[in-house]
This record gives structure tokens, sequence and C-alpha cells, in this order.
């Protein structure tokens, strides 16, 4: 599998996703394939698709925000990465999950649904904290 990857483009404040990873030697240049063209660092942040997608078909990203809700049990938790895995970081409770528990291996869907991501919805985490 070939990974996916969107990004924020910090000084426009718009969410892309990337055609073209460019490896220099003084950094790396996304580009969206449109009109967005620039170095990572201060003005990009990149994220990687976690290769799954939500119970509504949407693929999941590094930095959505998800829900869990099972009846019984639910939570909120923002997906990031470490240098192993990819997990959900818990806004509501505060804790951690593991994507195991709620993800189908065979067909990459999940039971997750996305409410938004960090970037493009910050209320989403104001009205938690």
């Amino acid at each position: 599998m070939i990974p996916k990857f969107r990004a924020w483009w910090i000084q426009d404040e718009v969410m892309t996703h990337i055609d073209t990873l460019e490896f220099l030697q003084g950094g790396i240049r996304v580009s969206d394939g449109c009109w967005h063209e620039k170095f990572l660092g201060d003005e990009v942040i990149l994220m990687q698709s976690t290769g799954l997608k939500d119970k509504n078909g949407v693929e999941i990203f590094e930095g959505d925000v998800v829900n869990y809700d099972d009846g019984e049990f639910s939570y909120i938790g923002s997906v990031k990465k470490d240098c192993y895995q990819f997990y959900i970081n818990g806004i509501e409770p505060v804790d951690s999950y593991d994507f195991i528990d709620v993800s189908n291996t065979f067909d990459g869907t999940t039971s997750l649904t996305i409410l938004g991501n960090i970037y493009e919805d910050k209320e989403l985490l104001e009205a938690i904290e």
C-alpha cells in the first residue's frame, strides 16, 4: 500500500490532499497538484492516512477527531502517530485508545465517526477542554 498524505497549509488555512512529495537536500517540497507548493516546516503540516475508513467510508488521517460509541462505552479522541503505530489520543475521557478494538483489518473499516480535525475544527477540542 502506498501511503497517502494530506497537508494543512498554515498561512492559507487550507487542508488539501498531497499529490507529490519531493525529497531535496534543503528539505521536502510538497504539492497538491494545484496552486500549493511549499517546503515542509513552518508553512505546512503533513499528515499521513491511517489506511482505515470511518463507518461512513471517509478515510481517517492523523489529526482527525473521531468518535466511538457502542451504546455502553464511548469516547472522543484525536488520531496521532508515534514511531510504531497510529492511535487515538483520548480527549473525553482522557486516555489513549488503539485501532485494534474498533477496526476490521479485512476491509479497512472502523466503528469510528470522524467529527472533524484539529486544524479546521478547533472548537471540537476547545469545547471539550
